[in-house]
């Protein structure tokens, strides 16, 4: 892994996605791109060159702010991190896209929650709504979620639908660079022969990959996750979020972003 891109609002919450980021980078060698997008000065009567003052101090002034919470964590750390920072102006989720395109990055870091957390949980946030659109694994990162490193990681595979074997390769890719095992749980209450076909075909892909492959019974994939989290170590969760149209995007919350919302462990969207 080369690259980790983490985008930070400043706000209370955003130092549980920084913080982790920065754990990571260290464990994994990799370079960290901090990145904040801004809302530019509505262009109304403004002056053109009042104008440009303006969007010259808004940058600076973001800039600064980024470079604060890059020493900070520095500061934090006694290993050396290549931390660099990012300010544009604009839509974060556009910034965000853009960027990692540019940057090539391997992992895409966010929060879930910035000021509110309730409110976060009970409708969602802008790092959920980015989850259709990375182009990049995307790791989402809950309040309260200290780093530790990963030594087990659940991957929830639905086995009714093809798999994305892109996605499949990613989610075992990251696996292998922590050195975790995987469980990997399909759920189905009674699956018949051709979903145990399925799981075996999961087993010899991941075969150079510690793993185990379990069915559950359950209806929601949240709930199954919760109850198997708490009673089974797990350090992370990784999903392979389903491509889906526009409409059903704007309309519908998905299983990965349901994971997101109401989970207290790291998420990873392997895309």
């Amino acid at each position: 892994m080369n690259t980790i891109l983490v985008a930070t609002d400043f706000s209370a919450n955003a130092h549980w996605a920084t913080d982790y980021a920065l754990e990571l980078a260290r464990q994994l060698h990799a370079r960290l791109v901090l990145i904040h997008a801004y809302e530019p000065i509505p262009n109304l009567t403004m002056p053109p060159d009042l104008m440009a003052t303006e969007s010259t101090r808004q940058y600076e002034q973001t800039m600064g702010q980024l470079s604060i919470l890059r020493n900070k964590m520095l500061d934090a750390t006694n290993w050396p991190v290549d931390i660099s920072v990012v300010a544009r102006p604009g839509s974060l989720s556009d910034c965000i896209v853009e960027e990692a395109a540019s940057l090539q990055a391997d992992l895409l870091v966010m929060g879930v929650a910035g000021n509110d957390p309730l409110k976060a949980r009970q409708l969602g946030s802008l790092a959920l709504k980015m989850i259709p659109r990375t182009k990049v694994p995307m790791l989402l990162v809950p309040p309260g979620a200290a780093y530790q490193k990963p030594k087990i990681i659940v991957l929830a595979i639905d086995l009714s639908n093809p798999i994305d074997a892109l996605a499949l390769a990613s989610a075992k890719w990251f696996a292998q660079l922590l050195a975790v095992k995987l469980d990997v749980i399909c759920m189905e209450d009674e699956p018949d022969e051709t979903l145990q076909k399925a799981a075996a075909g999961i087993s010899v892909l991941l075969a150079d990959q510690p793993h185990t492959v379990h069915f559950l019974a359950g209806n929601d994939l949240s709930d199954v996750l919760n109850e198997y989290t708490l009673t089974h170590q797990t350090d992370m969760i990784m999903l392979l979020p389903k491509p889906h149209n526009w409409l059903r995007t704007a309309l519908l919350e998905s299983d990965t972003q349901e994971v997101v919302r109401l989970t207290t462990i790291p998420v990873l969207a392997a895309v």
